[in-house]
């Protein structure tokens, strides 16, 4: 990790500087598909990895679609997960040009790094990210009790619905599973690029570590205030005044563990998944008929 200017250069930041001497990179095209910088940019076998998964995740959002209507969490799911990839990505060969350039505080990781993330032991072990799972799940939960209210049990033992479909437990729990996985931890990286990687980071640059940290926590919490229309019409009020201030603080936490973890965006993107995927999980197994994978999504953090 590079913390000062004067460091030698790794060999990461090598290796991406000759990748974008060559004319015939274009980042810019990340931003069009998942992985055609990739692919132009000489990472080959990623640039076709993400195009698959693209494909894969846009034909799903179409299938879905066409047999359970544009609304339906069968449509939805994949189409949010096509453009989580889409931002990871796009910001995965930013940092990267940012390598390229030698700038203090970037993340030395690449996409397939931080995928894996969220299941490496060695990174599960630090402190930073036990503790910061532990400890954001619980409070996310009690925030969910303010804005929600009681957690629903009506349906706990029930075979879920997803996409519409009763399944049997067998085989729905599972599945479930694997499509939060899937979304997840699309959802953490790319977040965590944007808003550690290269927001904290790039203010970290300009205004100092600290003021890098501040601005990156309130600029995730100020984003993630838009999904207020997701939320019911009653419920709007308690998520503007705990919802979004919980958010922030989850953020600052996010941001604490990147800045003293060693500017390493594994382990905020650690935290980042299990909480979202745990919250979700605790709910779906509390009513598997009426979660976000039954009907429509409405993402409430």
């Amino acid at each position: 990790m590079r913390l000062r200017s004067e460091d030698p250069a790794s060999d990461r930041e090598t290796e991406a500087a000759a990748r974008f001497a060559d004319k015939s990179c274009r980042p810019p095209l990340a931003a069009f598909y998942p992985g055609l910088g990739h692919l132009s940019c000489g990472r080959p076998s990623e640039g076709k990895a993400l195009v698959s998964a693209g494909t894969v995740e846009l034909a799903g959002a179409l299938a879905g679609a066409i047999g359970r209507g544009p609304g339906s969490a069968a449509a939805q799911l994949p189409l949010l997960a096509y453009s989580d990839l889409l931002v990871a990505s796009t910001f995965d060969l930013i940092l990267d040009s940012q390598r390229a350039e030698r700038l203090v505080y970037t993340p030395q990781e690449d996409l397939p790094a931080l995928f894996a993330a969220p299941f490496d032991p060695h990174v599960l072990r630090d402190p930073l990210v036990w503790g910061g799972i532990a400890g954001t799940l619980a409070a996310g939960l009690l925030v969910s009790r303010v804005i929600d209210g009681p957690l629903n049990t009506d349906g706990l033992g029930q075979e879920p619905v997803i996409f519409g479909a009763r399944m049997h437990d067998a085989v729905g729990y599972p599945l479930a599973g694997a499509l939060g996985t899937a979304l997840f931890v699309q959802v953490a990286a790319a977040e965590e690029m944007a808003f550690r990687g290269v927001l904290q980071s790039g203010w970290a640059r300009t205004s100092g570590e600290t003021a890098g940290w501040v601005y990156a926590s309130l600029s995730f919490g100020l984003v993630h205030a838009s999904n207020l229309p997701f939320i019911e019409r009653g419920a709007r009020l308690k998520y503007l005044y705990a919802g979004v201030r919980f958010i922030t603080l989850l953020g600052s936490y996010l941001g604490l563990a990147y800045r003293y973890g060693g500017y390493r965006l594994s382990k905020p993107v650690a935290v980042h998944f299990w909480y979202d995927f745990l919250v979700e999980a605790i709910g779906f197994a509390g009513d598997p008929k009426h979660s976000p994978l039954s009907a429509g999504i409405g993402l409430r953090f």
